[in-house]
Parts: C-alpha cells; structure tokens; sequence
C-alpha cells in the first residue's frame, strides 16, 4: 500500500505522544495517530518517515519495541525513575510535511 492510497479520505481521531525511555530525561518523541478508520501511524521524529499499520496495537508495538513509553501513562514512579517532573512537560506539535517517507507494514 502506497501513502496515497493509506491516508485517503482519512482524518485523525486519537493522537498518542510517545517518550524514549533511554533518552530521558532529555525528551526524545514518538508519534502515533489513530484514524477513524481504526488504521494507525506513528513517527519517531517531526518530518521523519511514517509507518502505516493495520491499527492502533501494532503502531504501538514499534514503539514499544524501541523503547518508547506512552506519555500519557507516566506516573510517579517514572518521575522517580528517570527524575523528571511531569507536570512541566508538553508534548510538541509537529506540522504535516508532504514530503514525509511512508512505509506501510500492515502488522507487527
């Protein structure tokens, strides 16, 4: 599946912002989106290449696998682990690039 033909008629419900847990506390983001379709993407660098996927739990599963944590489920024992203060964080907000490389991989 080509980028056209993965984003067409599409638009994003849910969007996840990811942290690499080996840069921490310097703060490394990951990307992932859910569309209303239930097909996912996710990034791990403003402008860098997408990854198309079946849905949500395999767009997670390569993050996941690259040591990424979802920010939203950090608590205090990761402000703890890694000494950082949630609380004064905000995830970025990356602007769309057309020029983005996308690689679909369906599952993972």
């Amino acid at each position: 599946m080509n980028k056209i033909d993965f984003y067409r008629g599409k638009a994003v419900k849910q969007t996840e912002w990811w942290l690499h847990s080996c840069d921490l506390p310097a703060l490394t983001w990951g990307r992932l989106r859910v569309f209303n379709d239930g097909t996912a993407d996710c990034c791990f660098e403003e402008g860098g290449n997408l990854y198309g996927f079946e849905n949500r739990n395999y767009a997670s599963y390569i993050l996941s696998e690259d040591e990424y944590i979802r920010f939203e489920t950090m608590g205090k024992e990761d402000e703890k682990e890694y000494d950082i203060s949630l609380a004064g964080i905000t995830p970025p907000e990356w602007q769309g690039n057309q020029e983005q490389e996308f690689e679909y991989l369906g599952t993972y």
